[in-house]
């Protein structure tokens, strides 16, 4: 039987935004937000000038539209007759390094994460947050923005929230979030997940990905709030989804995948004897542990990486790529060039063989059958 304490692994999250459904309390901190930043008196001078029809107002009582109630506050989209009590505005820049962004770190480490001043520095924070290797440029089919951003909210002209946002051809994943002090009572958290999510459907990423979720950690449960959420099964690569039943198993096993329950159904059906038992156990329960046995990744059977058997049977390592210095134009060779290569195994991590299998194992076939090995580098 599973240990409930150890059900705590991350899994990753992703949310078609075409399914997206904002919650009763998501859109009251929406609204709640957007009343704080208009003020009262903009929003009767809004009826006294711009009246809307019967049939406006009953369409407003009755749908929620994301994108118009995301932007509804921010100056871009205001009455230029009117005045607001406060100017809102969001934009993306570059995830580059400014001194207001690291004030702005500063304050949220220590009133969220409670570090003290020597745990936060600016070198952590650019290594953190900043100078992502996701070059930034439009995409050529649709324009849309791809690469590492920063989100910034802006109220009259101070900082006071940034999601780090890496936007992929298919999906915009959110990174990190942090918001002031001052603003806490604002439920930021909830702002910026509609927000990103908003994002995803006006640019058409398709996809709104929230990153890892740890059923055992509390700070995370919030993450299922967002519906529909699936959950990605490594040992399938299926996305299944984030329901009742999905929840009971993460509170019964370590490592939680439809897949393997569902063949362990059929096994069942078929008469053949499974239980709890047949799960592999976990050798290794922390990262800790694993990365002191010395072992490989596949020897680990680590999530997500593929197993032995589909090594061999997915991916030539002898014919994969690898650049040895010189004209990279020319000096290609493959692995069974190299002398040391016939001695080594895929699963000792000490032999160039391991390496270059670990590497291939994580990536995937695709990738490993396209790319070239760099070894001129120390």
């Amino acid at each position: 039987m599973q240990d409930d304490s150890n059900a705590c692994e991350a899994l990753s999250l992703l949310t078609p935004f075409a399914e997206f459904k904002a919650s009763r309390d998501q859109r009251q901190a929406l609204n709640r937000w957007n009343r704080f930043v208009l003020g009262d008196k903009y929003a009767e001078d809004l009826k006294r000038k711009h009246p809307k029809s019967k049939a406006e107002k009953k369409q407003d009582n009755s749908t929620f539209d994301l994108i118009t109630n995301v932007h509804e506050s921010e100056a871009q989209n205001l009455k230029p007759d009117l005045k607001p009590e406060h100017v809102f505005e969001v934009t993306l820049e570059p995830d580059t390094y400014t001194p207001e962004k690291f004030a702005l770190f500063s304050n949220y480490q220590k009133h969220v994460h409670h570090e003290t001043d020597a745990d936060i520095t600016r070198d952590g924070f650019k290594r953190f947050l900043c100078g992502s290797p996701l070059h930034r440029h439009a995409d050529s089919s649709d324009g849309k923005p791809l690469g590492s951003y920063h989100q910034c909210y802006r109220l009259d002209g101070r900082l006071i929230a940034m999601g780090v946002l890496d936007l992929l051809p298919h999906a915009v994943s959110g990174v990190y979030f942090l918001y002031h002090s001052d603003f806490e009572k604002w439920s930021f958290g909830k702002l910026s997940a509609l927000r990103e999510a908003a994002l995803a459907m006006e640019q058409g990423y398709d996809y709104y990905y929230m990153g890892y979720y740890i059923h055992g950690c509390a700070k995370m449960r919030y993450k299922g709030d967002y519906k529909p959420q699936y959950v990605l099964d490594y040992g399938s690569g299926d996305w299944d989804l984030l329901d009742d039943e999905m929840r009971a198993l993460m509170e019964r096993r370590q490592w939680a995948s439809m897949s393997q329950e569902r063949s362990r159904k059929a096994n069942l059906d078929a008469g053949e004897n499974a239980s709890d038992a047949d799960q592999e156990p976990v050798v290794h329960p922390s990262p800790l542990a694993a990365y002191n046995s010395g072992l490989s990744l596949i020897a680990l059977g680590m999530p997500g990486a593929l197993t032995l058997d589909q090594l061999r049977g997915d991916v030539d390592l002898d014919s994969m790529k690898i650049f040895l210095g010189g004209r990279a134009g020319t000096d290609v060779h493959q692995m069974q060039d190299i002398v040391a290569w016939p001695s080594g195994s895929e699963t000792d991590p000490t032999t160039i063989k391991g390496r270059v299998a670990e590497f291939a194992a994580a990536v995937g076939p695709d990738v490993a059958k396209a790319i070239v090995v760099d070894f001129s580098r120390g």
